[in-house]
């Protein structure tokens, strides 16, 4: 069901009085007033809408034109929306849409929440025409909160109609309870604001609607009790509209239950009323009613005469709109050829005495002009002799000055230079203190504490052997810590340059693989060089020497009894050195700390000490000799470090 409100501050009009349109369009032909002019086409549009569409759409766009020259917004937006309507009655849903949006732009830019709640009912009830309900009971329920905001029960009973329409065609689809509920109460709102607000007309759409909720909930009697009292109210307010809805319902609802008698007769009088109101539109519903009531009568011959009726009117609604459009727009193009011929004498004698006025002016200007330039020649030769002087003065003074700026530059740069090494001291200074101050003292804290333990003579031999062996694990660890420490440092503090030759990278791996030999043994652990013998690399020896040692040291530490590490070249990068173990791997958040300088040494899988910074040096050696170390692991798998060039 389409809700009946297409617009609701628009009332609904009867063919309008020839008197009514005859006095706006003498004001449009007559008036040089744009503000009256707009009005009134706004007015005329207002008119035509519910009857001709294409007329009010022609009115409208005109009074659009000028309200929009004139910077008339308030009249702008009331003409777009009788055009949006107009459009929207013609099934011109894309058009409507495009209208509608931009009006509400300008009302919300106007903050005119009247007019805001106006436009977006229509677009709810645009979407509700295109068959989008729940679009469409969206934009009503934003215009229900303003009108509740404002408290325009007017605007909130067309809504709650509007709801109620919703959830009414839910229900007659589906029958669910709630819809049915939600249909009741959103109608018994509006019933209600309009029987306060004694909106006898808008009360008909609203009667027309819970008529029908009840007829088809099997309160029938109930129904046809509230579309009577419809129409009872229709007749009172010879609401021609109203009636013709009322009468055409209780025809159908009467045929339904086979009351067919009932049903000609309310059919008859919609005809009859139909044929009154002159309007094609009307006979033709009208006349389809009786031609289908007469076929099931059994009375061919009428349902023949009224089909025939149907169909005349119908070519009569096609050729009327034409003609009427016709006549309008011979009318519009007399009335702006009129006003533009004399738009243009006016024009002609406002630039006849504009080249009189202009050629006045020009002969005092150039008079002017004259006079002012010869007195600039003479002020400016004077200027230019003191100019030439101070020119010398200035070019000895900026010499000066060029060379001032240059020792200023000198002395600037040496700052900035003194300023670099400072901070670089400073930052080398943070991070060996801090290794210091951790790493260092882990060490040398348990290696106090097992010497204190062996001074102490108390333990078994079990225990003293736990006790030598977790000893020699710190002095080892300790070890490495210095070892690390120095050789960082000496790059760190030394002005050497990298030094690159050519390495044959398998001699190196084998090399730190003697070097590990003994903790390889203790854990039983297997380390595969697949570099190749003929491949080489030029770097500096001492620096790659100390990285792969490092991650090699790292991978012992973290592979279980009886693992195996491998070093090998990536067959899809071949400037790249991999080193993959089988070890306990690690998680995405150690994996992102790993190079951090607050990275901290863990206990390896047989309870090796670790330095913590071994990887950190690592890093900051890799990037002294242009390389790039990254990790991927597997917690509980295995870790793979690359080494790219």
């Amino acid at each position: 069901m389409i809700p009946y409100l297409l617009v609701w501050i628009l009332p609904f009009v009867l063919p309008v009085q020839q008197s009514q349109t005859d006095s706006l369009k003498k004001i449009v032909e007559t008036t040089d007033n744009d503000s009256l002019k707009a009005s009134s086409l706004y007015n005329l549009s207002k008119l035509y809408y519910t009857y001709d569409q294409d007329t009010a759409i022609l009115y409208g766009k005109e009074a659009i034109a000028i309200a929009k020259e004139r910077g008339l917004k308030i009249i702008e937006a009331n003409a777009m929306n009788i055009v949006g309507v107009s459009y929207l009655i013609q099934s011109d849903y894309e058009s409507s849409l495009s209208t509608h949006l931009e009006a509400l732009g300008i009302r919300e830019t106007l903050q005119d929440t009247t007019g805001i709640i106006e436009s977006t009912m229509n677009l709810g009830n645009i979407y509700y025409r295109l068959h989008e309900p729940e679009k469409a009971v969206v934009q009503y329920q934003k215009s229900l909160t303003l009108a509740q905001l404002i408290n325009h029960e007017r605007a909130m009973s067309l809504l709650y109609n509007n709801i109620g329409s919703f959830y009414l065609d839910r229900w007659l689809s589906f029958k669910e309870a709630e819809d049915f509920n939600k249909t009741k109460e959103y109608l018994e709102k509006s019933k209600a604001i309009k029987e306060k607000l004694n909106d006898k007309r808008s009360l008909t759409n609203t009667l027309l609607q819970l008529g029908e909720l009840y007829y088809e909930s099997g309160e029938k009697q109930r129904g046809i009790r509230l579309l009577t009292q419809a129409l009872d109210i229709a007749e009172e307010l010879n609401n021609t509209e109203g009636r013709l809805s009322a009468l055409g319902t209780l025809s159908d609802y009467h045929r339904d239950n086979k009351s067919l008698a009932q049903a000609l007769d309310y059919a008859a009088q919609a005809y009859e009323l139909a044929q009154q109101t002159k309007s094609n539109y009307q006979i033709s519903i009208a006349a389809s009613k009786m031609a289908h009531l007469s076929a099931l009568n059994k009375d061919f011959e009428k349902a023949y005469e009224f089909q025939r009726v149907k169909e005349a009117s119908n070519d009569s609604i096609f050729n009327d709109s034409r003609q009427k459009i016709r006549t309008e727009l011979e009318i519009q193009y007399e009335s702006e050829k009129k006003e533009l011929e004399n738009q243009r004498l006016i024009k002609d004698q406002e630039l006849s005495e504009l080249a009189i006025t202009r050629k006045n002016e020009l002969l005092f200007t150039f008079i002017i002009v004259a006079i002012l330039l010869i007195g600039l020649a003479w002020y400016q030769l004077k200027t230019n002799q003191k100019l030439k002087a101070a020119h010398r003065e200035l070019k000895e003074i900026n010499s000066k000055v060029q060379a001032q700026n240059q020792r200023i530059q000198q002395q600037s740069d040496q700052l900035t230079s003194t300023n670099l090494e400072l901070k670089q001291a400073n930052s080398f200074r943070d991070k060996l203190f801090s290794i210091i101050s951790h790493d260092l003292r882990a060490p040398f804290s348990s290696l106090s504490t097992s010497l204190e333990l062996w001074d102490s003579g108390d333990l078994s031999k079990k225990d003293m052997d736990f006790v030598l062996s977790s000893i020699a694990l710190d002095a080892n660890a300790a070890s490495n810590l210095l070892s690390n420490l120095l050789t960082w440092t000496r790059s760190q503090m030394s002005s050497d340059k990298v030094k690159n030759s050519g390495i044959a990278l398998a001699d190196l791996i084998t090399e730190n693989k003697n070097l590990f030999a003994k903790q390889l043994e203790q854990k039983n652990l297997k380390l595969n060089n697949k570099i190749p013998s003929d491949f080489s690399i030029t770097t500096d020896r001492d620096r790659l020497n100390f990285i792969l040692r490092n991650i090699l040291s790292n991978a012992i530490k973290f592979t279980p009894q009886g693992g195996d590490i491998c070093v090998e070249i990536d067959s899809n990068h071949p400037s790249t050195i991999m080193i993959r173990d089988s070890g306990v791997g690690m998680n995405q958040s150690q994996q992102d700390s790993l190079f951090n300088n607050k990275q901290y040494s863990t206990s390896g899988t047989n309870g090796e000490q670790g330095t913590g910074i071994g990887l950190m040096l690592s890093k900051d050696f890799a990037d002294s000799i242009g390389a790039t170390i990254s990790v991927s692991s597997e917690l509980g798998k295995s870790t793979t470090f690359r080494l790219e060039f």
